[in-house]
Protein backbone atom coordinates (compact mmCIF):
# COMPACT_ATOMS: atom_id res chain seq x y z
CA UNK A 1 0.00 0.00 0.00
CA UNK A 2 1.39 3.32 -0.92
CA UNK A 3 2.55 5.54 1.96
CA UNK A 4 0.80 8.59 2.71
CA UNK A 5 2.74 12.17 2.77
CA UNK A 6 1.87 14.12 5.74
CA UNK A 7 2.88 17.84 6.12
CA UNK A 8 2.93 19.58 9.58
CA UNK A 9 3.77 23.39 10.64
CA UNK A 10 5.35 24.48 13.21
CA UNK A 11 5.32 27.40 15.99
CA UNK A 12 6.75 27.23 19.13
CA UNK A 13 10.37 26.51 19.84
CA UNK A 14 11.83 24.08 21.84
CA UNK A 15 15.17 22.91 21.90
CA UNK A 16 16.86 19.82 23.37
CA UNK A 17 20.90 20.26 22.90
CA UNK A 18 22.47 17.00 23.21
CA UNK A 19 26.04 16.55 23.69
CA UNK A 20 29.29 14.61 25.34
CA UNK A 21 30.36 17.01 27.22
CA UNK A 22 29.33 20.58 28.45
CA UNK A 23 30.99 22.48 30.87
CA UNK A 24 29.69 23.04 34.71
CA UNK A 25 28.49 26.29 35.30
CA UNK A 26 30.50 28.73 38.04
CA UNK A 27 27.53 28.78 40.18
CA UNK A 28 27.82 24.25 40.83
CA UNK A 29 31.55 24.86 40.61
CA UNK A 30 31.63 27.48 43.68
CA UNK A 31 29.40 25.15 46.00
CA UNK A 32 31.87 22.16 45.07
CA UNK A 33 34.44 24.50 46.38
CA UNK A 34 32.68 25.79 49.45
CA UNK A 35 31.75 22.40 50.50
CA UNK A 36 34.99 19.85 49.41
CA UNK A 37 37.61 22.66 48.99
CA UNK A 38 39.90 23.73 46.22
CA UNK A 39 41.70 19.89 44.51
CA UNK A 40 38.12 18.29 44.28
CA UNK A 41 36.25 21.33 42.36
CA UNK A 42 39.76 21.76 39.71
CA UNK A 43 39.39 17.84 39.04
CA UNK A 44 35.44 18.03 38.99
CA UNK A 45 35.76 20.65 36.56
CA UNK A 46 37.82 18.76 34.17
CA UNK A 47 35.59 16.01 33.88
CA UNK A 48 33.10 17.54 31.83
CA UNK A 49 34.91 19.48 29.38
CA UNK A 50 38.12 18.42 27.61
CA UNK A 51 38.60 21.35 25.00
CA UNK A 52 36.39 24.44 24.39
CA UNK A 53 33.02 22.74 23.09
CA UNK A 54 32.16 22.17 26.92
CA UNK A 55 32.49 25.67 27.84
CA UNK A 56 30.66 26.66 24.61
CA UNK A 57 27.86 24.41 24.88
CA UNK A 58 27.67 25.89 28.60
CA UNK A 59 27.40 29.33 27.67
CA UNK A 60 25.52 28.91 24.39
CA UNK A 61 22.43 27.19 26.71
CA UNK A 62 22.33 30.51 29.11
CA UNK A 63 22.34 32.41 26.81
CA UNK A 64 19.58 30.81 24.42
CA UNK A 65 17.18 31.15 27.99
CA UNK A 66 18.45 34.82 28.41
CA UNK A 67 17.49 34.87 24.76
CA UNK A 68 13.51 33.01 25.64
CA UNK A 69 14.28 30.01 23.66
CA UNK A 70 13.00 27.19 25.53
CA UNK A 71 16.52 25.11 25.41
CA UNK A 72 17.35 21.85 27.74
CA UNK A 73 20.66 20.29 27.69
CA UNK A 74 21.10 16.62 28.42
CA UNK A 75 25.22 15.35 28.68
CA UNK A 76 26.75 12.56 30.80
CA UNK A 77 28.12 12.33 34.45
CA UNK A 78 31.26 10.89 34.25
CA UNK A 79 32.92 9.10 37.33
CA UNK A 80 36.15 10.16 36.64
CA UNK A 81 38.52 12.40 34.96
CA UNK A 82 42.25 12.24 34.07
CA UNK A 83 44.51 14.84 35.77
CA UNK A 84 48.04 15.79 34.71
CA UNK A 85 50.86 17.19 36.39
CA UNK A 86 54.85 18.69 35.52
CA UNK A 87 57.67 17.90 37.26
CA UNK A 88 61.00 20.20 37.61
CA UNK A 89 62.77 17.25 36.02
CA UNK A 90 61.03 16.66 32.70
CA UNK A 91 58.43 14.66 33.42
CA UNK A 92 54.35 14.61 32.79
CA UNK A 93 52.04 12.91 34.99
CA UNK A 94 48.54 11.56 34.13
CA UNK A 95 46.25 9.66 36.79
CA UNK A 96 42.87 8.95 36.85
CA UNK A 97 40.81 10.73 39.75
CA UNK A 98 36.96 10.00 40.27
CA UNK A 99 35.03 12.85 40.52
CA UNK A 100 31.35 12.03 40.45
CA UNK A 101 30.91 11.38 44.16
CA UNK A 102 31.79 14.99 44.69
CA UNK A 103 29.65 16.06 41.87
CA UNK A 104 26.71 14.13 43.08
CA UNK A 105 26.54 15.83 46.46
CA UNK A 106 25.73 19.43 44.88
CA UNK A 107 23.43 18.15 41.64
CA UNK A 108 19.72 18.30 42.13
CA UNK A 109 18.51 14.76 42.45
CA UNK A 110 15.61 14.81 40.12
CA UNK A 111 14.25 10.95 41.32
CA UNK A 112 14.33 9.85 37.72
CA UNK A 113 15.64 6.82 37.19
CA UNK A 114 16.11 5.90 33.05
CA UNK A 115 16.23 2.01 31.66
CA UNK A 116 17.68 2.23 28.25
CA UNK A 117 17.95 -0.71 25.81
CA UNK A 118 21.60 -0.72 24.20
CA UNK A 119 22.26 -1.86 21.00
CA UNK A 120 22.97 -5.44 22.43
CA UNK A 121 19.75 -5.75 24.11
CA UNK A 122 21.35 -5.34 27.58
CA UNK A 123 19.56 -2.22 29.86
CA UNK A 124 21.60 0.32 31.09
CA UNK A 125 20.08 2.22 34.50
CA UNK A 126 20.53 5.75 34.21
CA UNK A 127 20.03 7.90 37.23
CA UNK A 128 19.21 12.10 36.18
CA UNK A 129 20.83 14.66 37.97
CA UNK A 130 19.74 18.15 37.13
CA UNK A 131 21.91 21.42 37.15
CA UNK A 132 20.76 25.14 36.70
CA UNK A 133 22.68 26.85 33.90
CA UNK A 134 20.91 30.44 34.27
CA UNK A 135 17.56 30.26 33.73
CA UNK A 136 17.62 26.41 32.41
CA UNK A 137 18.67 23.21 33.15
CA UNK A 138 21.18 20.50 32.45
CA UNK A 139 20.55 16.91 33.20
CA UNK A 140 23.52 14.30 33.89
CA UNK A 141 22.76 10.90 33.29
CA UNK A 142 24.65 9.05 35.58
CA UNK A 143 25.47 4.92 34.49
CA UNK A 144 28.71 4.36 36.10
CA UNK A 145 29.45 0.81 34.34
CA UNK A 146 29.69 3.06 31.00
CA UNK A 147 30.19 6.54 31.91
CA UNK A 148 32.99 5.82 33.60
CA UNK A 149 35.71 9.14 31.81
CA UNK A 150 34.53 11.45 29.16
CA UNK A 151 36.25 10.39 25.46
CA UNK A 152 37.34 6.68 26.94
CA UNK A 153 39.94 5.07 25.24
CA UNK A 154 42.60 1.64 26.33
CA UNK A 155 44.28 3.27 28.93
CA UNK A 156 40.43 3.33 30.67
CA UNK A 157 39.95 -0.23 30.16
CA UNK A 158 39.63 -2.54 33.39
CA UNK A 159 43.15 -3.73 34.64
CA UNK A 160 44.60 -6.37 32.26
CA UNK A 161 41.86 -6.91 30.00
CA UNK A 162 42.70 -8.67 26.91
CA UNK A 163 41.99 -6.21 24.54
CA UNK A 164 41.69 -2.81 25.76
CA UNK A 165 41.02 -1.50 22.44
CA UNK A 166 38.01 -3.39 21.66
CA UNK A 167 36.85 -2.14 25.07
CA UNK A 168 37.64 1.16 24.81
CA UNK A 169 35.79 0.95 21.29
CA UNK A 170 32.56 -0.82 22.64
CA UNK A 171 32.79 1.66 25.48
CA UNK A 172 32.87 4.31 23.71
CA UNK A 173 29.50 3.42 21.31
CA UNK A 174 27.69 2.80 24.85
CA UNK A 175 28.26 6.23 26.06
CA UNK A 176 26.99 7.40 22.70
CA UNK A 177 23.88 5.25 22.50
CA UNK A 178 23.26 6.22 26.15
CA UNK A 179 23.62 10.39 25.79
CA UNK A 180 21.40 10.07 22.38
CA UNK A 181 18.89 7.16 22.98
CA UNK A 182 18.71 8.52 27.00
CA UNK A 183 18.26 11.82 25.66
CA UNK A 184 15.17 10.98 23.94
CA UNK A 185 13.87 8.71 27.07
CA UNK A 186 14.25 11.72 29.84
CA UNK A 187 12.44 14.06 26.65
CA UNK A 188 10.02 11.85 27.00
CA UNK A 189 9.60 11.61 30.91
CA UNK A 190 9.91 15.29 31.47
CA UNK A 191 6.88 15.59 28.97
CA UNK A 192 9.44 17.82 26.45
CA UNK A 193 8.49 17.53 23.17
CA UNK A 194 11.32 19.32 21.23
CA UNK A 195 10.98 21.18 18.20
CA UNK A 196 14.27 20.86 17.58
CA UNK A 197 17.45 18.37 18.98
CA UNK A 198 20.93 20.32 18.08
CA UNK A 199 23.54 16.98 17.89
CA UNK A 200 26.77 18.69 18.67
CA UNK A 201 29.41 16.42 16.77
CA UNK A 202 28.86 12.79 15.81
CA UNK A 203 29.39 11.33 19.18
CA UNK A 204 25.72 12.34 19.45
CA UNK A 205 24.47 10.56 16.26
CA UNK A 206 21.96 8.47 18.96
CA UNK A 207 20.66 10.93 19.67
CA UNK A 208 18.24 11.04 16.52
CA UNK A 209 15.12 9.75 16.64
CA UNK A 210 14.95 7.68 12.78
CA UNK A 211 18.32 6.46 12.14
CA UNK A 212 18.20 3.68 14.46
CA UNK A 213 16.28 0.60 14.67
CA UNK A 214 14.71 0.58 17.87
CA UNK A 215 11.33 1.81 20.25
CA UNK A 216 11.99 5.56 19.57
CA UNK A 217 12.16 4.99 15.53
CA UNK A 218 8.61 5.61 15.00
CA UNK A 219 8.00 7.08 18.14
CA UNK A 220 4.78 9.50 17.59
CA UNK A 221 6.00 11.32 20.52
CA UNK A 222 8.88 12.95 17.83
CA UNK A 223 7.16 13.15 14.78
CA UNK A 224 7.40 17.01 14.69
CA UNK A 225 11.06 16.94 15.67
CA UNK A 226 13.50 18.29 13.54
CA UNK A 227 17.05 17.66 14.05
CA UNK A 228 20.33 20.45 13.42
CA UNK A 229 23.81 18.48 12.89
CA UNK A 230 26.81 20.93 14.64
CA UNK A 231 29.90 20.52 13.70
CA UNK A 232 33.15 21.70 16.01
CA UNK A 233 36.15 20.13 14.18
CA UNK A 234 37.24 19.44 10.96
CA UNK A 235 39.63 16.58 12.26
CA UNK A 236 39.64 12.93 10.83
CA UNK A 237 38.82 11.42 14.00
CA UNK A 238 35.53 13.47 14.74
CA UNK A 239 34.34 12.10 11.25
CA UNK A 240 34.02 8.35 10.98
CA UNK A 241 33.47 5.73 8.66
CA UNK A 242 31.68 2.38 9.68
CA UNK A 243 31.89 -0.73 8.32
CA UNK A 244 28.69 -2.84 7.23
CA UNK A 245 29.64 -5.25 10.58
CA UNK A 246 29.25 -2.01 12.87
CA UNK A 247 26.33 -0.37 11.42
CA UNK A 248 24.73 -3.75 12.20
CA UNK A 249 25.42 -4.21 15.39
CA UNK A 250 24.51 -0.56 16.49
CA UNK A 251 21.20 -1.17 14.63
CA UNK A 252 22.19 2.10 12.08
CA UNK A 253 19.23 2.70 9.50
CA UNK A 254 21.15 3.30 6.40
CA UNK A 255 18.36 3.54 4.07
CA UNK A 256 18.41 6.97 3.59
CA UNK A 257 22.12 6.73 3.00
CA UNK A 258 23.37 8.06 -0.23
CA UNK A 259 27.65 7.30 -0.81
CA UNK A 260 29.42 9.96 -2.08
CA UNK A 261 29.50 10.84 -6.07
CA UNK A 262 31.97 8.29 -7.21
CA UNK A 263 32.59 6.32 -3.96
CA UNK A 264 30.44 3.28 -5.44
CA UNK A 265 28.61 1.23 -2.63
CA UNK A 266 31.16 -0.57 -0.62
CA UNK A 267 28.84 -1.08 2.52
CA UNK A 268 30.59 1.30 4.51
CA UNK A 269 28.62 4.86 6.15
CA UNK A 270 30.46 7.45 6.60
CA UNK A 271 28.83 8.86 9.77
CA UNK A 272 28.56 12.75 9.46
CA UNK A 273 27.44 12.41 5.83
CA UNK A 274 24.59 10.08 7.02
CA UNK A 275 23.62 12.54 9.90
CA UNK A 276 23.94 15.73 7.56
CA UNK A 277 21.74 13.96 5.04
CA UNK A 278 19.36 13.41 8.02
CA UNK A 279 18.89 16.76 9.49
CA UNK A 280 17.19 19.78 8.72
CA UNK A 281 20.03 21.88 9.49
CA UNK A 282 23.48 21.56 9.78
CA UNK A 283 26.18 24.55 10.53
CA UNK A 284 30.37 24.72 11.10
CA UNK A 285 31.23 26.77 13.86
CA UNK A 286 32.75 29.50 12.50
CA UNK A 287 33.01 31.19 8.35
CA UNK A 288 36.17 29.34 7.66
CA UNK A 289 34.63 26.01 9.23
CA UNK A 290 31.99 25.85 7.25
CA UNK A 291 33.92 26.55 4.09
CA UNK A 292 36.04 23.70 4.93
CA UNK A 293 33.03 21.39 5.53
CA UNK A 294 31.64 22.17 1.94
CA UNK A 295 35.44 21.43 0.85
CA UNK A 296 35.58 17.79 2.26
CA UNK A 297 35.11 15.55 -0.53
CA UNK A 298 32.52 13.50 1.21
CA UNK A 299 30.23 16.75 1.62
CA UNK A 300 31.17 18.33 -1.50
CA UNK A 301 27.38 17.51 -2.66
CA UNK A 302 25.58 18.66 0.37
CA UNK A 303 27.52 22.18 -0.10
CA UNK A 304 24.12 23.87 -0.36
CA UNK A 305 22.92 22.64 3.08
CA UNK A 306 25.87 23.59 5.38
CA UNK A 307 25.51 26.78 7.15
CA UNK A 308 27.62 28.93 9.28
CA UNK A 309 27.51 30.39 12.69
CA UNK A 310 30.45 31.92 14.89
CA UNK A 311 30.88 30.46 18.29
CA UNK A 312 31.16 32.77 21.28
CA UNK A 313 31.66 33.26 25.15
CA UNK A 314 29.70 34.65 27.48
CA UNK A 315 30.89 37.87 28.57
CA UNK A 316 29.68 37.44 31.99
CA UNK A 317 31.28 34.10 33.01
CA UNK A 318 34.90 35.28 31.23
CA UNK A 319 35.16 39.37 31.32
CA UNK A 320 36.72 40.95 34.63
CA UNK A 321 34.18 43.55 35.62
CA UNK A 322 36.55 46.16 35.79
CA UNK A 323 36.44 46.61 31.72
CA UNK A 324 32.94 47.23 31.25
CA UNK A 325 33.79 50.65 31.96
CA UNK A 326 37.23 50.48 29.65
CA UNK A 327 35.67 52.96 27.03
CA UNK A 328 35.39 55.76 29.59
CA UNK A 329 39.02 55.80 30.83
CA UNK A 330 41.81 57.42 29.49
CA UNK A 331 44.51 55.78 28.22
CA UNK A 332 46.42 56.22 31.27
CA UNK A 333 43.60 54.78 33.57
CA UNK A 334 43.49 51.90 31.16
CA UNK A 335 47.10 50.54 30.95
CA UNK A 336 47.22 51.08 34.88
CA UNK A 337 44.08 48.69 35.22
CA UNK A 338 45.23 46.10 32.89
CA UNK A 339 49.01 46.71 35.04
CA UNK A 340 46.60 45.77 38.02
CA UNK A 341 45.00 42.51 36.65
CA UNK A 342 48.62 41.41 35.49
CA UNK A 343 49.97 42.19 39.16
CA UNK A 344 46.80 40.22 40.64
CA UNK A 345 47.36 37.31 38.19
CA UNK A 346 50.72 36.65 38.89
CA UNK A 347 50.20 36.94 42.64
CA UNK A 348 47.81 34.29 41.69
CA UNK A 349 49.96 31.70 39.76
CA UNK A 350 52.53 32.20 42.28
CA UNK A 351 50.62 31.12 45.08
CA UNK A 352 48.49 27.92 43.75
CA UNK A 353 50.72 26.69 41.45
CA UNK A 354 53.54 26.49 44.10
CA UNK A 355 56.43 28.66 42.56
CA UNK A 356 59.16 29.75 44.07
CA UNK A 357 59.55 32.52 46.14
CA UNK A 358 61.39 34.81 43.83
CA UNK A 359 59.50 34.22 40.84
CA UNK A 360 56.68 36.60 40.78
CA UNK A 361 59.39 39.44 41.91
CA UNK A 362 61.47 38.16 38.33
CA UNK A 363 58.83 37.91 36.13
CA UNK A 364 56.83 41.39 37.29
CA UNK A 365 57.98 43.81 34.47
CA UNK A 366 57.09 40.85 31.51
CA UNK A 367 54.57 40.75 29.43
CA UNK A 368 52.00 37.87 30.33
CA UNK A 369 50.73 35.64 27.67
CA UNK A 370 48.67 32.54 27.46
CA UNK A 371 49.05 29.34 25.63
CA UNK A 372 46.03 27.57 27.51
CA UNK A 373 44.51 25.44 24.58
CA UNK A 374 43.65 21.76 24.20
CA UNK A 375 47.40 19.98 24.07
CA UNK A 376 47.17 18.29 20.64
CA UNK A 377 49.32 18.25 17.24
CA UNK A 378 47.49 20.49 14.44
CA UNK A 379 47.44 23.06 17.67
CA UNK A 380 51.45 23.34 16.85
CA UNK A 381 52.61 23.51 20.54
CA UNK A 382 55.74 21.98 19.30
CA UNK A 383 56.88 25.45 17.87
CA UNK A 384 57.05 26.20 21.45
CA UNK A 385 59.55 23.26 21.87
CA UNK A 386 61.45 24.51 18.58
CA UNK A 387 61.81 28.00 20.40
CA UNK A 388 63.66 26.49 23.26
CA UNK A 389 65.86 24.15 21.09
CA UNK A 390 67.33 26.13 18.96
CA UNK A 391 70.32 28.54 20.29
CA UNK A 392 69.37 31.46 18.44
CA UNK A 393 65.53 31.12 18.17
CA UNK A 394 65.69 30.47 22.53
CA UNK A 395 68.01 34.05 22.66
CA UNK A 396 65.55 35.83 20.78
CA UNK A 397 62.66 34.60 22.54
CA UNK A 398 64.47 35.61 25.91
CA UNK A 399 64.78 38.66 24.52
CA UNK A 400 61.43 39.50 23.85
CA UNK A 401 61.02 39.82 27.78
CA UNK A 402 57.95 37.55 27.47
CA UNK A 403 56.69 34.95 30.11
CA UNK A 404 54.24 32.13 28.95
CA UNK A 405 51.44 30.49 31.18
CA UNK A 406 50.86 27.25 29.43
CA UNK A 407 47.76 24.83 29.82
CA UNK A 408 45.80 22.38 28.62
CA UNK A 409 44.17 19.47 28.18
CA UNK A 410 46.35 16.43 26.76
CA UNK A 411 44.25 12.84 25.86
CA UNK A 412 45.39 10.00 28.03
CA UNK A 413 46.62 8.04 24.28
CA UNK A 414 47.64 10.81 22.48
CA UNK A 415 51.23 9.77 22.25
CA UNK A 416 52.15 12.38 19.69
CA UNK A 417 50.98 15.17 22.37
CA UNK A 418 52.71 13.61 25.02
CA UNK A 419 56.21 13.64 23.12
CA UNK A 420 55.62 17.37 22.15
CA UNK A 421 55.02 18.33 25.94
CA UNK A 422 58.43 15.68 27.00
CA UNK A 423 60.24 17.82 24.75
CA UNK A 424 59.00 20.89 26.11
CA UNK A 425 59.63 20.01 29.38
CA UNK A 426 63.13 18.39 28.98
CA UNK A 427 64.57 22.10 27.40
CA UNK A 428 62.75 23.65 30.42
CA UNK A 429 64.44 21.98 33.19
CA UNK A 430 68.09 22.04 31.54
CA UNK A 431 67.50 25.63 31.75
CA UNK A 432 66.93 27.37 34.96
CA UNK A 433 65.61 30.94 32.34
CA UNK A 434 63.26 29.15 30.40
CA UNK A 435 61.93 27.75 33.66
CA UNK A 436 61.16 30.97 34.79
CA UNK A 437 59.80 32.11 31.50
CA UNK A 438 57.47 28.90 30.42
CA UNK A 439 55.03 28.55 33.08
CA UNK A 440 53.44 25.08 32.83
CA UNK A 441 49.59 24.78 34.88
CA UNK A 442 48.79 21.88 36.02
CA UNK A 443 45.29 20.72 35.58
CA UNK A 444 44.08 23.03 33.69
CA UNK A 445 40.50 23.63 33.92
CA UNK A 446 37.66 25.51 32.92
CA UNK A 447 36.82 26.88 36.53
CA UNK A 448 40.41 28.38 37.03
CA UNK A 449 40.63 29.69 33.40
CA UNK A 450 38.70 33.10 33.53
CA UNK A 451 41.26 34.12 36.08
CA UNK A 452 43.93 33.64 33.81
CA UNK A 453 42.08 35.56 30.47
CA UNK A 454 41.65 38.80 32.84
CA UNK A 455 44.95 39.20 33.88
CA UNK A 456 46.80 38.50 30.78
CA UNK A 457 48.05 40.52 27.92
CA UNK A 458 47.82 38.26 25.33
CA UNK A 459 47.26 34.71 23.95
CA UNK A 460 48.63 32.45 21.55
CA UNK A 461 46.25 30.43 18.95
CA UNK A 462 47.63 28.32 16.31
CA UNK A 463 46.49 25.72 14.23
CA UNK A 464 47.80 24.00 10.75
CA UNK A 465 45.50 25.26 8.11
CA UNK A 466 41.89 24.46 8.11
CA UNK A 467 42.46 22.02 11.48
CA UNK A 468 40.83 24.92 13.75
CA UNK A 469 37.28 25.04 13.34
CA UNK A 470 36.47 28.12 15.41
CA UNK A 471 38.55 28.87 18.75
CA UNK A 472 37.28 30.44 21.39
CA UNK A 473 40.33 31.00 23.40
CA UNK A 474 40.82 34.24 21.70
CA UNK A 475 37.58 35.11 22.17
CA UNK A 476 38.15 34.88 26.23
CA UNK A 477 40.97 37.01 25.67
CA UNK A 478 39.52 39.53 23.50
CA UNK A 479 36.59 40.30 25.50
CA UNK A 480 39.71 41.41 28.58
CA UNK A 481 41.93 43.46 26.72
CA UNK A 482 44.33 40.81 25.38
CA UNK A 483 46.32 41.12 22.44
CA UNK A 484 45.83 38.00 20.24
CA UNK A 485 49.23 35.76 18.56
CA UNK A 486 47.43 33.76 15.94
CA UNK A 487 47.29 31.82 12.24
CA UNK A 488 44.31 33.03 10.05
CA UNK A 489 41.98 30.20 11.04
CA UNK A 490 38.82 29.11 12.50
CA UNK A 491 37.00 32.40 13.70
CA UNK A 492 40.25 34.14 14.00
CA UNK A 493 39.41 36.00 10.77
CA UNK A 494 36.53 37.60 12.05
CA UNK A 495 37.55 39.65 15.22
CA UNK A 496 41.54 39.44 14.96
CA UNK A 497 42.77 42.32 13.04
CA UNK A 498 46.47 41.97 12.40
CA UNK A 499 48.82 44.63 12.69
CA UNK A 500 50.01 45.71 9.09
CA UNK A 501 46.58 44.11 7.58
CA UNK A 502 44.80 46.60 8.80
CA UNK A 503 41.60 47.92 6.59
CA UNK A 504 40.58 51.52 6.82
CA UNK A 505 39.29 53.05 9.85
CA UNK A 506 40.56 49.59 11.63
CA UNK A 507 42.98 49.17 14.64
CA UNK A 508 44.92 46.60 15.12
CA UNK A 509 44.50 43.65 17.82
CA UNK A 510 46.74 40.77 16.85
CA UNK A 511 49.62 39.68 15.26
CA UNK A 512 49.73 36.89 12.77
CA UNK A 513 51.98 34.00 12.89
CA UNK A 514 51.63 33.79 8.98
CA UNK A 515 51.17 29.90 7.21
CA UNK A 516 54.31 28.79 4.83
CA UNK A 517 53.15 25.81 2.85
CA UNK A 518 49.72 25.52 5.39
CA UNK A 519 51.73 25.47 8.35
CA UNK A 520 53.07 27.83 11.10
CA UNK A 521 56.49 27.83 12.04
CA UNK A 522 58.90 29.02 14.97
CA UNK A 523 60.33 31.38 13.46
CA UNK A 524 56.93 33.09 12.76
CA UNK A 525 55.61 32.25 16.43
CA UNK A 526 59.03 34.46 17.10
CA UNK A 527 58.28 37.39 14.89
CA UNK A 528 54.53 37.70 16.41
CA UNK A 529 56.52 37.62 20.01
CA UNK A 530 58.52 40.51 19.01
CA UNK A 531 55.82 42.51 17.70
CA UNK A 532 53.67 42.41 20.71
CA UNK A 533 56.71 43.11 23.11
CA UNK A 534 57.05 46.50 20.95
CA UNK A 535 53.20 47.04 21.46
CA UNK A 536 53.60 46.45 25.11
CA UNK A 537 56.55 49.28 25.41
CA UNK A 538 54.49 51.56 23.25
CA UNK A 539 51.60 53.26 26.14
CA UNK A 540 49.95 54.63 22.73
CA UNK A 541 50.28 51.54 20.76
CA UNK A 542 49.16 49.28 23.73
CA UNK A 543 46.55 51.24 24.79
CA UNK A 544 44.61 51.51 21.09
CA UNK A 545 45.08 47.82 20.90
CA UNK A 546 43.47 47.00 24.41
CA UNK A 547 40.68 48.83 23.09
CA UNK A 548 40.37 47.45 19.34
CA UNK A 549 40.49 43.95 21.30
CA UNK A 550 37.50 44.94 23.61
CA UNK A 551 35.96 46.42 20.79
CA UNK A 552 35.13 42.95 19.06
CA UNK A 553 32.82 42.32 22.09
CA UNK A 554 29.58 42.42 20.01
CA UNK A 555 31.28 39.57 17.60
CA UNK A 556 32.61 37.08 20.09
CA UNK A 557 29.61 37.47 22.92
CA UNK A 558 27.53 34.38 22.77
CA UNK A 559 24.49 36.45 22.59
CA UNK A 560 25.31 37.23 18.92
CA UNK A 561 25.62 33.34 18.41
CA UNK A 562 22.02 32.76 19.78
CA UNK A 563 20.24 35.66 17.75
CA UNK A 564 22.20 33.86 14.43
CA UNK A 565 20.76 30.49 15.79
CA UNK A 566 17.72 31.80 16.59
CA UNK A 567 17.28 33.30 13.10
CA UNK A 568 18.48 29.99 12.23
CA UNK A 569 16.08 27.83 14.19
CA UNK A 570 12.66 30.12 12.65
CA UNK A 571 14.27 29.35 9.02
CA UNK A 572 14.11 25.14 9.64
CA UNK A 573 11.12 25.87 11.66
CA UNK A 574 9.20 28.16 9.06
CA UNK A 575 9.19 25.74 6.23
CA UNK A 576 6.64 22.46 6.36
CA UNK A 577 7.79 18.97 7.87
CA UNK A 578 7.87 16.68 4.84
CA UNK A 579 7.71 12.91 6.40
CA UNK A 580 7.15 9.64 4.28
CA UNK A 581 6.05 7.09 7.72
CA UNK A 582 6.69 3.02 7.33
CA UNK A 583 3.59 1.73 4.67
CA UNK A 584 0.46 1.12 6.07
CA UNK A 585 -0.37 -2.18 6.47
Amino acid sequence: MTARLQIVYYFGVKVLEVAMEIALPPELLEALFKRFGFRPTREAAMSTSVGGIGPLLRERLIAQADEGIEAIGVTLLYKSTWIQSWFDWGQLHLEKRDVAPYLRECLKDTGIDLAITLFDETIAKAHVWEAAYGKTAVYFLDCPAITQVVYPSDEDAPHKHPQPQAWAEDIRYRQSWLVGRGALALAKTLNFTPELIVQSETPTFFAHHRLIKDEFQHDPFFARTRYIFNDHTPMEYAHPVWPKRTLEILKIDTSSYVPPPGAGDKGEVDITRLLIAAAEGVFGVSKKHGDVMRAMPSLKDYAGKIESITNGVHVGIWQAPDYQSAASLSDAELLNLKKTKKEQLLDWVWRHYGLWHTWKEQVADKGVVLWTRRITGYKRIDLLGALCKDPALKRQFLETNLVLLVGGRIHQHDDQAQAMIYNLLDSISQDPLLKERIVLLDNFNVWMAPRLFQGADAAIMLADDGREAAATGFMKAQVNGNLVMATDDGAIPESVIFQGREKQGQRANGFEVPYIHGHPRADGLLRACKQLQQALRDPATHAAMIRSALAAESQVNVLRTVQEMHQFYQKILSNPVLKTPAPLS
